[in-house]
C-alpha cells in the first residue's frame, strides 16, 4: 500500500497512527490496558446512545459505563456470526459518517455479511497492519507479489487493478490455475521482481510445491513472505523459506474486525491491542492460563458498526511468556481454523475455497436470498451446494451461481443445489465452507 492524497481526503491519516503504534508496542502491560479501557468506555457509551443493537443490550445489562472497569466486559453477551447476520441493520449507527469503507466479507462460515468502519478506526487498522509488516522487514510502497482473489465482475476487476497498481502490487489469482498458469505466475513475477510475497498459505504452498518439481529458483532476493487466511503449519512454513530463501511472517485477521496479529521476527504472534481487546472463552467462562478456547473480539475504533465481544468461530490460546522481542503486546498462540480445501476439476485446474466466497459474495451484495452455504465436491465434474435461502431466493440466484462456476470451472461441470435448513458442524465444531475430494 501506498499513501495516497485520496487517503487523507477520507480521513485517514495512516502515519500518524503508525509512528503511534510504533511507540505504544513497547508500552508497559499496565499502560496498554489503560488504552483499551479508555476506547472501551467510550465505545460502549457511544453504542448505548446510537447504535439500536446495544442499547437494547447494555441497558437489559444494566451495564453502567460510567462504573465499568475491565472485568466487567464478561456481563456483555458475546456476538456470534449468525446474530451479526440476523441483527446487521440494528448494529450500525444512527450517526452519519463521511467517506465509510464497506467490505462484505463470506467468512469461513459461509454465511454472507457487510461490514461499515469509519474513517479512523480504517486508518488505525491499517496503522496497525503496516507496523506489523515492519517486524518482517516491510515499509510501506515496497512492492507486493499478491496470491489473492480475483473479483468476478468487470467493475470490480476494474477496481481492483488501479488499486493493486496505486498500491504497487502483482496479482497472481488463487481461483483457477493449472500447471500452466503457475508458470505464467512464475515468469511474471521475475518480471516484476516484488519485494515480498502476500497471500493464502495453501495458494503459495502449490506455487513452491511447483518450483521445487521444476527445479526453479527466484533470481533476485526476497525479503520475507507474510501468509494470512489460513493456517500455517510446520510444512508449509518450511518448504517456503526454502523454496523462496526468505523468512515467513505469519499474520491473522477477519474481514469483521481486521487485523488481528503479527509475527514478529522472534516468531510471536502479537495482538494488535492498541485496537482490540482479545478475549479467550470456553463457552461464556475465561479459558485457564495456556488453556485453548474461542477467540472472542472487542473492535475498540469502529464507531459505524461496534461489534463488542464477536466470536471468531477461530481457536487459540494466549500466551503467558514474554516475548525476547521486547514487544510488551499479548500474544495469541496455536491458532486454529481456516484451512479451505482446493477444489481440482476435470482439466486439473485447482480452485481455491476463496474462490466460491467471492461468488457468494457477489450473491450478497445483489440481495440474492442466500443466508449460508457450503460446497461440496461429489466427483471431479460435480459439484453440490447446499443453501439456506431466505426470502429473496429464486431461480435467477441459482442461474448466477451456476453461470459464475462454469465460467471458470468449465461447462463440463455439472451443479446441483439442495436447499437445506441446517448446514452441520464437523466434530471438531467448526463449519467447513469447502469440502473437496480426498485426492
Amino acid at each position: 500500500m501506498s499513501i495516497t492524497p485520496t487517503i487523507f481526503i477520507r480521513g485517514e491519516n495512516i502515519p500518524k497512527y503508525l509512528s503511534e503504534y510504533k511507540k505504544t508496542q513497547w508500552y508497559s502491560k499496565k499502560q496498554i490496558e489503560n488504552i483499551q479501557l479508555l476506547k472501551l468506555k467510550s465505545l460502549l457509551n457511544y453504542s448505548s446512545k446510537f447504535v439500536p443493537y446495544y442499547q437494547e443490550v447494555l441497558r437489559n445489562n444494566m451495564i453502567l459505563k460510567n462504573e465499568f472497569n475491565y472485568a466487567d466486559l464478561k456481563k456483555i453477551p458475546s456476538l456470534c456470526k449468525h446474530e451479526l447476520v440476523k441483527n446487521q441493520d440494528k448494529l450500525i449507527s444512527q450517526n452519519l459518517f463521511l467517506f465509510l469503507s464497506k467490505k462484505t466479507t463470506g467468512g469461513s462460515t459461509g454465511q454472507a455479511v457487510t461490514i461499515y468502519k469509519n474513517p479512523k478506526a480504517m486508518a488505525k487498522e491499517r496503522a496497525a497492519t503496516w507496523r506489523g509488516y515492519s517486524w518482517a522487514g516491510i515499509e510501506i510502497g515496497d512492492k507486493q507479489g499478491r496470491f489473492w482473489g480475483v473479483p468476478f465482475s468487470n467493475v470490480d476487476r476494474l477496481k481492483y487493478k488501479l488499486i493493486d497498481i496505486v498500491t504497487n502490487r502483482k496479482r497472481f489469482s488463487a481461483f483457477n490455475f493449472n500447471e500452466q498458469s503457475i508458470e505464467q505466475y512464475y515468469r511474471r513475477l521475475i518480471k516484476f521482481k516484488p519485494t515480498y510475497l502476500y497471500g493464502y498459505v495453501s495458494m503459495l504452498t502449490k506455487f513452491a510445491e511447483y518450483l521445487e518439481n521444476q527445479h526453479y529458483s527466484i533470481p533476485f532476493k526476497l525479503k520475507c513472505i507474510i501468509t494470512t487466511s489460513e493456517v500455517l503449519n510446520h510444512y508449509n512454513r518450511t518448504l517456503l523459506e526454502k523454496v523462496f530463501n526468505c523468512r515467513v511472517f505469519n499474520e491473522y485477521g477477519c474481514g469483521e474486525v481486521g487485523s488481528v496479529a503479527h509475527e514478529c521476527e522472534r516468531g510471536s504472534m502479537h495482538i494488535m491491542a492498541e485496537n482490540m481487546i482479545v478475549e479467550i472463552l470456553n463457552g461464556d467462562n475465561y479459558c485457564k492460563e495456556d488453556e485453548v478456547g474461542e477467540i472472542v473480539i472487542t473492535e475498540l475504533n469502529n464507531y459505524a458498526m461496534p461489534l463488542i465481544r464477536y466470536r471468531m468461530g477461530d481457536y487459540a490460546r494466549l500466551g503467558t511468556e514474554p516475548c525476547e522481542c521486547g514487544r510488551t503486546l499479548p500474544i495469541l498462540k496455536d491458532i486454529i481454523g481456516r484451512e479451505y480445501d482446493f477444489i481440482k476439476n476435470s482439466e486439473g485446474k485447482l480452485f481455491h475455497g476463496e474462490y466460491f466466497m467471492y461468488i457468494f459474495e457477489e450473491i450478497k451484495k445483489k440481495d440474492l436470498g442466500v443466508k449460508q452455504f457450503q460446497v461440496i465436491q461429489k466427483s471431479e465434474s460435480s459439484l453440490l451446494i447446499k443453501i439456506i435461502p431466505s426470502n429473496n431466493y429464486s431461480e435467477r440466484t441459482a442461474v448466477l451461481i451456476r453461470k459464475r462456476i462454469i465460467e471458470s470451472m468449465g461447462e463440463s461441470i455439472k451443479v446441483k443445489f439442495e436447499m437445506v435448513d441446517k448446514i452441520p458442524r464437523e466434530k471438531s465444531g467448526k463449519m467447513r465452507l469447502i469440502k473437496a475430494l480426498k485426492r
